[in-house]
């Protein structure tokens, strides 16, 4: 149990039978206390069980749906004029993904650390212990990048957003359906 420091001066106990009594008394308390917040925490858990099962189902429709979209977006890319296009109910589109994959033998690690020293690259290097800094790495130009051992693949990435603002007054929901 924790320790509890009284924040007001109440009448004083008069025996150590008194304060016997008072902590009996305490203990009580929290129990109920306990009690209570246990019965609250199962009243949670359930309902964020009947969430998740009534989540379920939607959660699969919008993955369907965004696979959906994708595939389409991709056969009809070329009919695009932008990267992005912005239907009535969202936005999908596409952008430029840079990943930088690092070897994993430390060795090589080091090397890359020491040719970005000589380059004077210092911002790309963590220190203790010196790591390279991937996001002031992207900052440079990906031939330089890849001279220096660092691995970089450039892909456009596929997303999607809804307008929420443009969606019309959310319907009315019965067990978990539309």
């Amino acid at each position: 149990m924790a320790r509890i420091k009284p924040k007001d001066k109440l009448p004083q106990l008069q025996s150590w039978d008194d304060v016997d009594l008072a902590l009996c008394e305490i203990a009580e308390h929290m129990r109920v206390t306990e009690s209570i917040q246990h019965k609250m925490q199962q009243v949670i858990d359930d309902a964020k069980l009947q969430a998740k099962d009534a989540c379920n189902p939607h959660a699969a429709a919008i993955d369907a749906l965004s696979r959906q979209i994708k595939e389409y977006a991709e056969r009809n890319r070329d009919s695009l004029k932008k990267k992005t296009k912005p239907p009535v109910f969202g936005n999908i589109g596409w952008r430029k993904s840079t990943k930088l994959t690092l070897p994993r033998d430390p060795g090589k690690v080091a090397d890359i650390v020491r040719l970005l020293r000589a380059l004077g690259w210092n911002d790309c290097i963590k220190v203790e212990p010196p790591k390279v800094n991937r996001e002031a790495l992207r900052t440079h130009p990906i031939e330089d990048i890849i001279k220096v051992g660092v691995d970089v693949s450039v892909t456009d990435e596929f997303w999607l957003e809804v307008k929420k603002d443009a969606i019309p007054a959310e319907p009315e929901v019965q067990d978990g359906r539309i």
